[in-house]
């Protein structure tokens, strides 16, 4: 298969002992989403994990690397420990290590990539201070990443991150800065953030973010086909996105979103302003 149908998933996700209902429900129900994106049409899926807990951990990260198996990612967020740990004395966790980890996986040249990242608690040094769990590391995160640095990092790679926040957690004074932190983070990389009260609700919402990426990805290949089908000349027109729009039934909103994603992956038709 081309570039082109290359869909690189990865989920991020808390493995701290907040989370064990949300990842009760995951083992139940990850087979059913990667199931559905397998069915797609013309996809050459790659999966992938990236569990973050706590610095001071005797494991930070738990990481699994891509695979076209997807019973194989199924069954290593069966077998992730999800606990605390007695060092872990804060509501902040190494949500920038996870990402960090994530983003430094064998991504494949062209990929559509995507990160669905889960958690309940903020990043360190994104203002989880105050009330009776303070930031540990409320000046930097041991990674060496900060929020800016980091969303850059993520955008300059080209990763669209889909953030979801459960919400109230069980600390809910930081619930805001875990808000703000998730926010940031997906929403300067193309990607949305989500909020969700429970495991159930989560797990919808990442069904529901997995299927978005499925629709794009096969929108991106329709309007590659359409304007590779134009002449050189024809590309450059301002209408393109209006003639696109009438063209594939989409909006010259969808269609402008849908450059963004050729062009980060640096897969737009040559002449395309």
């Amino acid at each position: 298969m081309d570039k082109l149908s290359r869909l690189d998933l990865v989920f991020c996700v808390d493995l701290t002992s907040s989370m064990t209902p949300f990842i009760a429900q995951a083992r139940a129900h990850v087979r059913r989403i990667l199931d559905a994106l397998t069915a797609v049409p013309g996809l050459d899926l790659c999966v992938a994990l990236s569990g973050y807990r706590d610095h001071g951990f005797p494991e930070v990260l738990e990481v699994h690397s891509f695979t076209r198996d997807t019973s194989a990612l199924a069954r290593a967020l069966d077998a992730a420990q999800v606990f605390s740990h007695a060092s872990n004395t804060d509501a902040a966790e190494a949500v920038f290590a996870g990402l960090d980890a994530a983003s430094k996986l064998p991504w494949r040249e062209g990929a559509f990539k995507v990160v669905v990242l889960v958690g309940d608690a903020p990043p360190h040094a994104c203002g989880g201070d105050g009330g009776h769990v303070p930031d540990r590391f409320r000046d930097k995160d041991p990674s060496g990443w900060d929020l800016d640095g980091l969303t850059n990092h993520l955008e300059a790679e080209g990763i669209f991150l889909h953030a979801l926040a459960m919400v109230p957690s069980v600390h809910p004074h930081y619930d805001a800065a875990l808000e703000r932190a998730f926010r940031r983070l997906s929403i300067s990389t193309g990607g949305t953030y989500r909020s969700a009260s429970g495991a159930d609700a989560a797990l919808a919402i990442v069904e529901a973010l997995v299927q978005r990426t499925s629709v794009e990805f096969a929108f991106d290949r329709r309007v590659h086909g359409a304007i590779e089908a134009l002449p050189l000349l024809e590309r450059g027109s301002p209408t393109l996105r209006e003639s696109l729009a009438k063209q594939l039934g989409g909006t010259e909103v969808t269609i402008s979103a849908a450059l963004m994603r050729l062009r980060q992956r640096r897969l737009l038709p040559v002449g395309v302003e």
